[in-house]
């Protein structure tokens, strides 16, 4: 964990770092929304913006995503740019950095954003976009964890799980089991919007023989309040990221073969159906296919 909590927010847009000759004046183009950075030293001039705005033409290196260190700390404070940077650097991936005189700025390659939003939870570290913070689950969050499993699974398997499972599935067993399972230093992503939980990814090693040494996705959950945001993608699209960290070459889960709306979910997120097995219980052995993605 980081000696330095920080809350890290994605800022909208493409951005590109843009070199022009010290000399030049400035061309005009890069004012508008977004962040904007102009640096002119002895040797260049270096200006940052949203990518749309950079013509053709120009000396640019264009597909990064900025987020915003919302930490408001004093100029001189000791750990902060480390804090964010050492994470990132440690999971192998590069990052621009740039500051105002409240708040530093972190850059890192578009394509590379989610691993290196994995490498900041893990860190300890929240990252927040479109109003829900993600940030790895403790302790504490075992009550809410529960009751957002309980809720949602008992909607998405009313009319599939036996009526008895459903009953003995209850919120007493799924606040042991969190509280049991976060106890041990757990791998969870926990989702908040304005403080409440509205989703959750929880991961393990695989626990199907044939995938052993793959990254196992044992939870995905997502609020009614918050489907079709675009959360599940991006939970997903997280644990794809935490697995690839982790040094696993496949991230995969397990679906109840019934459960229609998770499996074109799974499918148009890009998951290939690599088996099909039953679960060994002990309260429902149910049919379920095991969905796999790639992590590198």
């Amino acid at each position: 964990m980081s000696a330095v909590d920080l809350l890290l927010t994605r800022l909208e847009g493409e951005y590109a770092i843009t070199r022009r000759p010290s000399a030049a004046p400035l061309p005009g183009w890069q004012e508008g929304p977004g962040l904007i950075s102009v640096t002119r030293a002895p040797d260049e001039t270096s200006i940052l913006c949203l990518s749309e705005r950079v013509p053709e033409g120009e000396t640019t290196a264009r597909g990064w995503q900025a987020l915003r260190v919302e930490t408001l700390a004093a100029l001189d404070q000791p750990g902060v740019v480390l804090a964010a940077v050492e994470p990132v650097s440690r999971s192998g991936l590069g990052v621009f950095v740039t500051s105002t005189h409240d708040r530093d700025y972190l850059l890192v390659r578009a394509g590379q954003a989610a691993r290196a939003e994995a490498a900041w939870i893990a860190a300890g570290h929240n990252v927040c976009e479109g109003g829900v913070t993600l940030r790895r689950a403790g302790p504490q969050d075992a009550e809410a964890l529960a009751t957002l499993h309980f809720q949602v699974w008992q909607e998405t398997y009313a009319r599939i799980a036996p009526p008895e499972v459903r009953l003995a599935l209850n919120k007493v067993r799924r606040t042991a089991y969190w509280r049991d399972r976060l106890a041990s230093g757990d791998d969870t992503v926990i989702a908040l919007r304005d403080g409440v939980a509205v989703g959750l990814a929880a991961l393990s090693p695989s626990g199907v023989e044939e995938f052993d040494g793959c990254t196992e996705l044992d939870h995905l959950y997502i609020a009614a309040s918050a489907r079709r945001s675009g959360l599940g993608a991006r939970l997903l699209g997280l644990a794809r990221a935490q697995a690839a960290l982790a040094g696993a070459p496949r991230l995969i889960l397990a679906v109840v073969r019934d459960n229609a709306p998770a499996r074109a979910f799974y499918q148009a997120q890009g998951g290939a159906v690599l088996a099909e097995r039953q679960d060994k219980g002990p309260l429902w052995r149910s049919d379920n296919l095991i969905f796999g993605w790639a992590t590198a």
